[in-house]
């Protein structure tokens, strides 16, 4: 029986093999995803040509030719021929990756379903400056590091900047290609305006250079400035104390459960009392002051939530604002524009600042979905970088680090006066430079 079942696969074998032998020779018409007698399409009519920064967008009228399956955009680009193709029911096509503002001969081409293009229409394009000729850079000395300052990117192109280093300052003035460049970091964005840091970097005086690099390999000017690295360290939380002040308004819901200490514990952890929580009928916004311990001058400023806690939502704090002073009166002061919570004549703003969400809060500022890449987010904390650019006293020196919990994820929504204010968060650490130490 056996026997006989193997004759039949391989009779039925033969001829299908055969079949697949005769397709693929050409005998039955050459290549199964072509198409015989398909006529050349129809030429596209411009209708309009529009610059872009580095491009053009051409605007096409698809004529009415049942052949034609698309258009494409065929051109040279760093001495390479490169194309771009849309379908018959597009009308746009746009072409860029140019780094002048030179005239540029673009060809366009039908084509129909094998492929087979019609003759070209010639297209002069005359690109408006790419980003790199027109987004304003600039580097300079931060904490820890460099910080870089992207201004006027107002197409919102997608950028990396280069960070070069030279430590050798035997002769500044040498020429460029003279330059013994380490790459220090390579950074991105498409923001607009943006402060983007390094950190890291030895608190040395070094020549540093920096150029922009656009998605299609374009490259700006290189900046080139001495720096010297202001040196930065987490301050020793072993030093810290609950200031106490008289008029701080935040009690812990629990001292011994969820104490104020736990903002500096350094635990990272959310068990019990590794977090702080606070009275659920207190004020809000609500405030309470560290007493650093030395006198100092803050760089920059992370935070931990209660981890894996009702993300993004609930207790959990949405709006910070921090404060330094060096010796609080604790007077009362009138309530202004610059101080809406009375605060003494001491005090000076370091910055406000937003709980990171990647995929960004609703136009009401809801959190809306949340993806994976927010609860990591969430769950890593924040660092806040003190911009002496909007916070000119953001860098002075302190003692006292006040922290204003101005919104949980519930007051924001539901108002100041809800019933259940009650913070919940994990740690505070500040880092910068130790000027003295007291204890």
């Amino acid at each position: 029986m056996v026997k006989v079942m193997i004759m039949k696969l391989h009779y039925i074998l033969i001829p299908v093999s055969a079949f697949f032998i005769v397709a693929c020779s050409g005998d039955l018409g050459g290549r199964i995803d072509q198409h015989s007698d398909v006529p050349i399409p129809t030429e596209v009519t411009v209708s309009g040509v529009k610059a872009i920064p580095g491009g053009a967008v051409i605007k096409v009228t698809i004529p009415d030719d049942e052949n034609l399956k698309g258009v494409v955009a065929e051109y040279e680009r760093h001495g390479v021929t490169v194309n771009t193709k849309i379908s018959r029911y597009v009308d746009s096509l746009v072409v860029e990756g140019f780094a002048d503002t030179k005239e540029h001969i673009v060809n366009l081409y039908s084509f129909n379903v094998n492929e087979e293009r019609s003759a070209a229409v010639p297209v002069t394009i005359t690109p408006d400056p790419p980003a790199i000729l027109t987004v304003a850079y600039s580097v300079a000395e931060s904490f820890g590091g460099v910080k870089v300052h992207i201004e006027k990117n107002t197409s919102k192109a997608n950028l990396a900047i280069c960070i070069l280093r030279d430590s050798d300052m035997s002769d500044m003035g040498k020429p460029l290609n003279q330059m013994k460049w380490v790459e220090v970091t390579t950074l991105f964005t498409a923001s607009e305006d943006i402060f983007l840091s390094r950190r890291g970097i030895e608190p040395e005086e070094a020549i540093f250079g920096v150029y922009l690099r656009d998605h299609w390999g374009n490259v700006s000017d290189t900046t080139v400035t001495v720096l010297t690295p202001i040196e930065e360290i987490q301050l020793d939380p072993s030093k810290f104390r609950n200031a106490n002040l008289s008029d701080d308004n935040c009690p812990s819901y629990n001292e011994s459960q969820y104490p104020v200490s736990a903002l500096w514990d350094g635990s990272g952890l959310s068990a019990i009392p590794h977090f702080f929580v606070s009275m659920p009928e207190g004020p809000s916004p609500t405030w309470l002051t560290i007493d650093l311990g030395v006198k100092a001058q803050l760089s920059r400023i992370t935070t931990l939530p209660r981890i894996g806690y009702v993300i993004f939502g609930g207790g959990a704090v949405r709006d910070y604002e921090f404060w330094g002073s060096m010796d609080p009166t604790g007077k009362e002061a009138p309530v202004t524009d610059d101080n809406p919570y009375g605060f003494d004549e001491t005090w000076f703003k370091l910055g406000e600042f937003t709980q990171a969400k990647p995929s960004g809060y609703l136009e009401n500022g809801l959190p809306g979905d949340i993806t994976a890449e927010d609860i990591q987010t969430f769950n890593a904390g924040n660092d806040f970088e003190l911009d002496p650019v909007q916070y000119p006293h953001c860098n002075d020196e302190l003692r006292y680090l006040r922290v204003i919990f101005v919104n949980t994820f519930t007051t924001f929504e539901y108002g100041h006066g809800t019933s259940n204010r009650q913070v919940q968060t994990g740690e505070v650490t500040p880092f910068g430079l130790v000027l003295e130490s007291y204890r």
